[in-house]
């Protein structure tokens, strides 16, 4: 779902006075807003002349009223997004807090960051040295502020303030120390990669697994190993401890019995990722203490490079009386094979992912992770090389870290056979952990995990597997024990087949996995409509658990990084949770695959991954669109500078297929995404791309020839389009086939999740003000004339559009109608992660190639269907962005749809609140702007005279100010601050 696109709106252009030196957020009615309001037809639009001018970023409310007094201390710091970090880059290092000023039109016109490196042993504890005082900075300010002192110290903790100023330049009170830790360059570590002694197949070979070591032959798996060192730290009390530690491809850091960490490092070894653990609290000074690392390489997959078998890690101590302690990975460190028997590919459509867990509990070595373990059968590890060495050139700090949670199983059903299963209550990515407490010693327990149940009770292996073997098994060792998967499915049931003794809930525990996020509950939502809200939760739940290594298509099937997939997880994410540093990560990624891959200026179709260079030119055009969206809902402008490369090279791809007739023709691309001779879709996709470019162009203040090259291509385009493929009806052909004529209405190309769809094409359109304003209605009666069917992934762009044309109660009648499909359907029958088709093909045929004909298990947790949330908080609560970091955004309730609805909406300055709800009696709306940044609401009723602010008439409010009054509506500008609406 997209947002206003100055660049496109020339149609509108008369209806916004604009400065054409602003960038284009400062057009505070966009175009969708326009359209919404009814306005594309021309009705007249009162405004206010100096809108534009102050309706900008934060920090310049013109007129608005501030108030007396000064700004409090600020809050909610942040480094890179992180209250706290560990071992962030060096150079990596990004400052952000809230301002606390409740006063109404509270903005921020300076700052000043206090960086100190506090010392916190030795004979000068609790001493602090200043190192960077950025001094008072005339900016708005408030977030992805890069630090500019000299350069850090690596394995360093440091603290930090800030101090804001007032519109009026009262200063307020410091801040609260925030603190972060700095990591480590590549220089810093003086450790060795090390490895048990295995063979790996040859590179670029994945099918030869025959791989000989002095521990046996291993048969296409995966491999596990264990890696262990003990030593005696000094006597002195320890005041800090970090491990830092990298692994290829997972692993779990134990220390002295606790495991502290589970990391992740699915990326190429060019730029591995590492991360940083706290173990100040788990060491024993003057005593033994023992490190373990079980790791584990999966080969080559879909959804992950292949990479090679290895770790590192290095352990640095501190001590109260200054002493150093630093242990690191090389030959000394003993390892060993894991408890882990021969697996099988769980994909079963031949693809590459990850492997059935089959854990020999006889095997496991009981205490390897504690002080003292007799390790003589153990052997010493095989030296790779010092860091950095090939294949692991580069170290990245990575932002995001994996969180777990045990979930106990809603309930236990024990079946005629023996057999236990346990109901979870909703589909979880998650690892199976069964407790038992009477194992018998070389007993065999087999499990499976599942998305449905067999008539029989049993949990199904043939409906609902996503063609995956979600297979386990374990042999017990005996007595009291547990068996829990290394790695993670997507499931809601888990059956065990014969236990051997009576099972609780409490024994059978998914622990679900997910990214951290600032705040799982950030963005909320409740209305009149339980079905809307439940419809809202869905996309929650759904987004939060594929955001995974990288956000994934699905938990189960592919555990694929997928662009266009990732594009709709992420923006879910980013106002369901304040997500900031996942997308970052995503969108750094898929703009390495460009160099990686692509010097035609595509983007690969999914990323990181053993595929090589595999695109999907719809993909490639979703790119810039995501760019944008992670600009307007952070404004983090490093990023977008980074980035701007890679989206300009995505245009010139672009532009490079231009036929002769002004449109885009074919460009290759995979089958299940399939493209007409000429393809409308592509085409309307390519020109929001050369507009975004545009915009970003102009947010980077890049030289106007860049802009105008931009502009002009998108006009043309448009242009084409509106020639070629508008019909006289007043909607878009799908496309065109070989001999230029549009292809006849509703010819297919596949039935597969990336299927052609008019009304997709036709949202489209509208989303990116291709459509002529005469024709608006027209295309936007169209979409409504055919039955919601469009693919799941492009689902939300159809409620966009029809946002954009003020069709609200079609919106509300989509989300809520489960006769049809749509999310509600899902909900209807027992969903509770959105799928990949809204009516899944689910029997499990394994064998190719039948599997493939007959759909073959399609996926029933896919989350690119996550970002209807998204939409029900533009729709039916009404918040949209309009600023970078929404600095800016608009307020608009429905006219019709609901009763009433109420949430909030998390930025980087804050959370925005919405409350409103319509009676007999009038309309009420409250809302919640953050300090130092301002809105534009639309307060439903029509007649100015009838709206009050606080009891008073809008017109007499203190920092209210009419902005236009239409019919329907009443637009009204506001800074920060609390405001109660009423219409009577």
């Amino acid at each position: 779902m997209g947002y206003p696109s100055a660049a496109s709106e020339e149609p509108y252009l008369s209806l916004v006075p604009a400065n054409s030196s602003d960038p284009p957020w400062r057009a505070a009615l966009s175009r969708r807003r326009v359209l919404q309001l009814g306005l594309a037809t021309g009705a007249g639009l009162a405004l206010d002349p100096n809108l534009t001018s102050r309706a900008g970023a934060a920090g310049a409310p013109g007129d608005l009223p501030t108030g007396t007094g000064a700004p409090g201390a600020p809050a909610a710091l942040t480094v890179d997004g992180l209250p706290a970090p560990l071992g962030i880059g060096l150079d990596d290092v990004f400052f952000a807090w809230q301002v606390d000023d409740t006063r109404r039109g509270a903005v921020q016109s300076a700052y000043r960051i206090v960086v100190s490196r506090p010392t916190i042993a030795g004979p000068l504890a609790g001493s602090s040295v200043v190192v960077w005082d950025s001094g008072q900075v005339p900016s708005a300010a408030q977030a992805f502020i890069p630090y500019g002192g000299p350069e850090l110290a690596p394995d360093t903790t440091y603290s930090w303030t800030v101090q804001t100023w007032d519109g009026a330049g009262n200063p307020g009170p410091a801040s609260a120390p925030g603190v972060f830790d700095a990591g480590l360059a590549d220089k810093d570590w003086q450790a060795d990669w090390i490895k048990r002694l295995t063979v790996e197949p040859p590179p670029n070979n994945p099918t030869t697994f025959n791989i000989q070591s002095e521990f046996g032959t291993w048969l296409d798996e995966d491999e596990f190993s264990y890696v262990r060192h003990e030593a005696v730290l000094g006597t002195s009390p320890i005041v800090r401890a970090r491990v830092y530690v990298s692994a290829d491809q997972l692993y779990e850091l134990y220390v002295n019995g606790t495991m502290v960490g589970k990391g992740l490092a699915y990326q190429f070894p060019d730029s591995q990722y590492y991360e940083t653990w706290d173990v100040t609290s788990v060491l024993r000074s003057g005593e033994a203490n023992a490190f373990g690392i079980l790791y584990t390489w999966q080969g080559p997959a879909k959804g992950h490079p292949a990479g090679t078998p290895g770790v590192i890690a290095r352990i640095s101590v501190l001590h109260k009386d200054g002493t150093t302690e630093v242990i690191t990975t090389d030959g000394s460190w003993r390892v060993l094979p894991g408890a882990w028997l021969p697996g099988t590919q769980r994909d079963e459509e031949g693809d590459p992912v990850d492997y059935t867990e089959n854990i020999d509990g006889l095997a496991i070595p009981v205490g390897w992770d504690e002080p003292g373990y007799l390790d003589l059968a153990w052997l010493p590890a095989t030296v790779l090389g010092p860091h950095p060495t090939a294949p692991w050139t580069h170290l990245v700090s990575v932002r995001t870290r994996q969180v777990f949670e045990p979930v106990p199983a809603v309930s236990v059903t024990t079946l005629s056979n023996g057999a236990v299963v346990a109901d979870f209550g909703k589909v979880y990515a998650a690892l199976p952990q069964v407790s038992f407490r009477n194992g018998l010693p070389g007993r065999l327990i087999a499990m499976h995990a599942g998305y449905l149940l067999d008539p029989s009770g049993q949990v199904s292996t043939t409906h609902g597997t996503q063609h995956t073997n979600m297979s386990y098994s374990y042999i017990q060792r005996g007595g009291t024990e547990t068996f829990r998967s290394f790695d993670y499915l997507g499931f809601r049931y888990f059956q065990i087949d014969s236990p051997g003794e009576v099972l609780d809930p409490a024994d059978i525990v998914a622990v679900t996995k997910h990214v951290a996020v600032p705040d799982e509950y950030a963005g909320t939502f409740s209305s009149s409509d339980p079905t809307v809200d439940a419809v809202f939760e869905l996309g929650r739940h759904s987004a939060l658990f594929t955001m995974q290594e990288q956000f994934v298509d699905t938990p189960t099937r592919e555990k694929g990084p997928w662009l266009g997939d990732g594009m709709n997880e992420s923006e879910t994410a980013m106002v369901a949770f304040g997500d900031q540093n996942q997308t970052r990560k995503s969108l750094l990624e898929f703009g390495q695959s460009q160099a990686r891959y692509w010097p035609n200026g595509a983007i690969n179709k999914i990323y990181p991954t053993s595929l090589g260079a595999q695109e999907i030119p719809q993909g490639t055009a979703y790119y810039p669109e995501w760019v944008w969206q992670y600009w307007i809902h952070t404004g983090d402008q490093a990023l977008l500078t980074t980035l701007y490369p890679v989206v300009s090279k995505v245009s010139d791809f672009f532009w490079s297929n231009i036929g002769s007739n002004g449109l885009i023709g074919t460009i290759p691309g995979p089958s299940d995404v399939p493209q007409f001779p000429t393809d409308s879709q592509l085409n309307l996709l390519a020109v929001n791309v050369f507009n975004r470019v545009a915009e970003m162009a102009v947010a980077l203040e890049r030289p106007a020839v860049e802009v105008a090259r931009q502009r002009q291509r998108a006009h043309g385009l448009k242009t084409a389009i509106n020639d070629y493929l508008l019909l006289p009806a007043g909607y878009y052909t799908d496309g065109l086939d070989t001999d230029g004529k549009p292809v006849p209405p509703g010819e297919a190309l596949c039935t597969c999740s990336g299927a052609i769809s008019p009304q997709v094409i036709n949202a489209l359109a509208l989303q990116y003000g291709v459509v002529p304003p005469s024709d608006v209605t027209k295309v936007s009666n169209y979409i409504l004339s055919i039955p919601f069917h469009p693919p799941v992934v492009s689902a939300a762009d159809v409620l966009d559009a029809l946002r954009i044309t003020g069709r609200d109660d079609a919106i509300l009648h989509i989300l809520t109608d489960a006769s049809q499909p749509g999310w509600a359907n899902i909900l209807a029958q027992g969903g509770t992660f959105t799928w990949e088709m809204w009516d899944p093909v689910d029997i499990d045929l394994p064998v190719p190639p039948l599997a493939s004909i007959y759909g073959n298990g399609d996926s029933r947790s896919h989350g690119y269907g996550s970002n209807v949330l998204v939409a029900i908080q533009q729709a039916m609560l009404g918040v949209v962005p309009t600023g970078p970091g929404f600095t800016t955004f608009t307020v608009t309730p429905p006219l019709s749809a609901l009763d009433y609805a109420a949430g909030q909406v998390p930025t980087p300055a804050g959370a925005i609140l919405v409350s409103w709800a319509r009676s007999t009696s009038g309309f009420a709306m409250d809302v919640t702007v953050p300090a130092n940044t301002s809105a534009v609401v639309a307060v439903p009723g029509g007649s100015p005279g009838a709206v009050t602010e606080g009891g008073v008439p809008v017109a007499r409010a203190p920092g209210v100010r009419q902005v236009a009054s239409v019919p329907d509506y009443v637009w009204i500008r506001v800074g920060a601050g609390a405001y109660s609406f009423r219409v009577t």
